[in-house]
């Protein structure tokens, strides 16, 4: 393949991949605890670090494209609700969850209480105490329906304590892991923790705001002007397409005839 046309190819192919990005992030920039991804591309030459993939003796196509999701985990801002059941961490640190498939963990705190008094995530994930240095420590943590039929309300304090007409319940697990993450999203606000990664409760400067919510770090007006620009560079990576391909059948008519 012409090495120009490769090239263009690829640019298409970053593009396509940059926009469904942007496209998901814009889709949860509405979504509590969302944390909003960036597509990096390198572009490197094929050598002794990147081989060619082709037979020896054959051109290699000398650009190669190397991506990486990235996830911002900057902090959103905290709206004010006034729902007893929301809380929303300031600081760094992660609630945890329990899904069918692990422990998992999330920013988004707008929780509710199941018809058994469990208290859980929007999704219906049982929300998991503190207890012991592992976040698999935790059980499942559960407020008396009946307490807050007879004008109980959950206090949670800025360490993540509940308390339920002045008596303990339970404390939100936090925990938080070494800088950079290495955490991987499974759902839209979800992640769990890599091989290896061990992690670890949160220090004294994270602390619970209850009645509040921490919103999406997507910056709205940002993403349309990149989506703008991404879909005016792959047009241009479009343009360069069919003009390599308008000289390749050029010089073939042409030699042709000669």
């Amino acid at each position: 393949m012409n090495s120009g046309m490769y090239s263009a190819l690829s640019g298409n192919v970053s593009a396509m991949k940059r926009l469904d990005i942007i496209a998901s992030n814009l889709a949860n920039a509405a979504t509590t605890g969302f944390k909003q991804d960036r597509l990096a591309f390198e572009s490197v030459l094929a050598g002794s670090q990147n081989p060619p993939a082709v037979p020896t003796g054959q051109t290699a196509d000398p650009v190669l494209l190397q991506e990486r999701l990235l996830t911002d985990y900057s902090s959103g801002a905290l709206v004010q609700t006034g729902n007893t059941l929301d809380v929303a961490l300031q600081g760094e640190g992660f609630f945890v969850v329990r899904t069918p498939d692990g422990v998992a963990f999330t920013r988004q705190g707008n929780f509710r209480l199941s018809n058994d008094g469990t208290l859980v995530t929007a999704n219906g994930y049982p929300v998991l105490s503190k207890a012991g240095d592992q976040p698999a420590d935790g059980q499942p943590i559960k407020i008396d329906v009946t307490a807050q039929a007879t004008g109980g309300k959950p206090v949670v304090d800025a360490e993540g304590n509940i308390t339920l007409n002045g008596e303990a319940v339970a404390s939100l697990a936090i925990f938080d892991f070494p800088k950079p993450y290495q955490l991987t999203k499974t759902a839209g606000t979800l992640f769990v923790a890599g091989n290896g990664v061990v992690p670890r409760p949160a220090g004294p400067l994270t602390t619970v705001s209850q009645g509040a919510l921490e919103q999406s770090n997507v910056n709205s007006i940002g993403e349309m002007v990149q989506m703008v620009e991404t879909s005016r560079y792959f047009e241009t990576c479009q343009r360069a397409v069919r003009s390599f391909d308008d000289m390749t059948s050029k010089a073939i008519n042409e030699l042709g005839r000669v």
